[in-house]
């Protein structure tokens, strides 16, 4: 199993409407898939996580770059793993100023370098807090079925 993260552009029609679309394709095929994770949106950005079995991840990622509805798609942070930080979210969603979120910059700066798989992983708890917890900055998502 691995767990992905990248980074995208929105393109400038990007909106609720387009957002709820994602999700609900989203959360229909990665059930079925067998793939977990987290999208955040906001400023003009994407950035998405995807867990779930290596092939499987990366199938999905290269079907990803081929979306029109955004472009500029880099991965941050690829690791093997063999536990799920969102375990019960076929996709959950937070919608936020991605930048508000200081490690977030902090990712996004250094793109172009290894990120530590300490720095990632505190992120993503984070993140998987927010949805936990029901932050109201972000939309409810769906749980997947044990």
């Amino acid at each position: 199993m691995i767990r992905l993260l990248y980074f995208s552009q929105a393109k400038p029609h990007a909106n609720s409407a387009l957002l709820d679309d994602i999700l609900r394709t989203s959360r229909k095929n990665n059930a079925t898939l067998d793939i977990t994770g987290v999208l955040v949106h906001g400023g003009g950005m994407f950035m998405q996580v995807l867990e779930g079995p290596e092939a499987v991840v990366l199938r999905l990622y290269v079907k990803i770059l081929d979306d029109k509805r955004h472009t500029d798609s880099r991965v941050i942070h690829i690791t093997p793993t063999s536990t799920r930080l969102f375990p019960n979210w076929t996709m959950g969603v937070i919608e936020a100023e991605p930048l508000s979120f200081e490690e977030v910059a902090h990712l996004r700066a250094h793109r172009t370098e290894s990120v530590d798989s300490k720095v990632f992983t505190q992120l993503m708890r984070k993140f998987n807090g927010l949805l936990l917890k029901g932050d109201p900055s972000m939309t409810t998502p769906e749980k997947t079925t044990p």
